[in-house]
């Protein structure tokens, strides 16, 4: 019963807040969108529509997601104003990038990333 007060609590913050959800699909091998620009307390949600099983890795920001079969999705909730970028670590060419802008700040579209 108390995880449950305390999830009811963290929603009515977030409301509050104003955070918004996002979502990402997984499928044909690829991230879309490939980047998604949120705020401190946004949740993005990765769906696997995809046939193979993938996974959400970000090292750096100390994301796992554990692999996610066909029709299983995986939600997380941005606390830093720290951009990060992502891959499935089962098929590194798939790649993505979440940019988080700082709150109260009007989101700006990603810059392009050189890959040379």
């Amino acid at each position: 019963m108390k995880s449950v007060v305390v999830a009811l609590g963290l929603m009515a913050w977030a409301a509050a807040a104003g955070a918004a959800d996002h979502r990402v699909v997984i499928e044909g091998m690829a991230f879309t969108p490939k980047v998604v620009a949120v705020q401190p307390g946004d949740t993005i949600t990765w769906v696997n529509k995809d046939i193979f099983v993938h996974n959400v890795t970000a090292a750096a920001a100390g994301i796992k997601s554990g692999d996610l079969k066909p029709g299983q999705s995986w939600r997380h909730t941005v606390r830093r104003g720290v951009s990060f970028d992502y891959l499935c670590s089962l098929h590194p060419v798939m790649t993505g990038r979440v940019e988080v802008e700082a709150e109260g700040k009007a989101l700006r579209p990603a810059r392009p990333r050189s890959t040379s």
